[in-house]
């Protein structure tokens, strides 16, 4: 601590608001550690909002940090994270960096990712004055990765078992049938959903692999892209509880989906960013609906109909996606509506969506 001039500062300060400023002089950019493959957006225990790399508890595996858990406890096995390269212009680094710091401008895909306040798949920060000591913060809260994506996406009617579960045959849809939703529904990995008393008694759940856009290498953004170049523009993976209310997705909203699927918080997105090179495959994820425990939805992402990346071409025809943008790609076999009693969302409810090598999604179901 600072005491009659001295110069020591307790990481407690560093994880201050003041620390935001601190932590760029006291910090310098790490070298022997690796770039991290998971990213959370939380908020740490002054409410400031960070990125940083997660933090298994003691004893647990980070393959399975984020693995369901009753109750949602796998909450409490991620507490801290490590604070991550900042990334700017290189101007504000070259001015609060000590000598011999890298101060290099940025490669053009990583400037246009951070102009659109997208998380960087970078290296810890280390403490001032070691060669590997990160630099863990207290974790306050999860929030989703991507705070207000500037559009989502999603694809409807994508796994050949839910076509039979609908009584359709593969193959009516010459395209994917693809539509916006509001991006105000984002909702954070482990805050309640609330159903809203015009929506009561048709809520459903969709768990559905998110992509979130970035841009090329090169930094070129997507756009008019290929099948085979999909892949170069996908910032990262996400889990998503893809609620809709089924009336409005019917009569109530014209038999336009977007209205359905666009209250406030009915897309929890969480509870980390993956990278590509961890996910691998996107067509090989196993998925996983729990409802109050039960299993509802049990699929993968080989029963697509369109893949991930041929949504991505798809959508980008002559068509921009920005930075940040989701691209939701579809639920499997197992939603609430088609049961024989249909089973909608209610009060108390609790609710799991999950997907191999990513993650799990817990909220509760609150009636407004």
């Amino acid at each position: 601590q600072e005491r009659g001039g001295g110069r020591m500062m307790s990481l407690r300060r560093l994880a201050s608001p003041i620390g935001r400023v601190a932590s760029r002089n006291f910090c310098q950019k790490a070298t022997t550690t690796v770039p991290a493959s998971q990213i959370v957006r939380f908020l740490d225990e002054h409410g400031v909002v960070r990125y940083g790399q997660p933090v298994p508890q003691q004893g647990v595996d980070p393959d399975r940090a984020f693995a369901y858990a009753p109750e949602g406890s796998q909450r409490r096995r991620i507490e801290e994270a490590l604070l991550l390269e900042e990334m700017d212009d290189g101007y504000g680094r070259r001015q609060r960096s000590s000598p011999g710091t890298d101060t290099s401008p940025l490669d053009p895909a990583s400037a246009i990712l951070t102009r659109h306040g997208l998380p960087l798949f970078t290296k810890p920060l280390r403490a001032w004055g070691t060669t590997d000591t990160p630099i863990p913060v207290k974790i306050s809260k999860l929030l989703s990765p991507v705070p207000t994506p500037p559009a989502v996406w999603a694809c409807g009617v994508n796994f050949t078992e839910a076509y039979s579960e609908l009584g359709l045959e593969v193959g009516v849809y010459k395209y994917p049938v693809v539509f916006l939703e509001n991006p105000a529904a984002v909702n954070n990995p482990f805050d309640p959903i609330v159903i809203p008393k015009v929506a009561r008694g048709e809520c459903d759940y969709e768990v559905e692999l998110a992509a979130v856009i970035g841009v090329s290498p090169e930094g070129r953004l997507c756009k008019n892209v290929s099948v085979e170049d999909a892949k170069n523009y996908v910032l990262g993976y996400t889990v998503a509880n893809d609620i809709g209310a089924r009336k409005w997705q019917g009569r109530k909203g014209g038999g336009q989906w977007a209205r359905a699927k666009s209250f406030d918080t009915f897309l929890p997105l969480g509870p980390c960013l993956v990278s590509p090179s961890v996910v691998g495959d996107p067509q090989s994820l196993r998925m996983t609906t729990r409802l109050n425990d039960e299993v509802m939805q049990d699929g993968s992402t080989s029963d697509m109909v369109w893949s991930v990346y041929n949504i991505i071409s798809f959508l980008s025809q002559e068509t921009t996606l920005l930075p940040g943008t989701i691209v939701l790609s579809g639920t499997p076999r197992g939603i609430g509506f088609v049961r024989t009693p249909p089973r909608y969302l209610k009060n108390n409810d609790r609710i799991s969506v999950e997907i191999e090598k990513i993650g799990t999604v817990y909220n509760h179901v609150v009636e407004n």
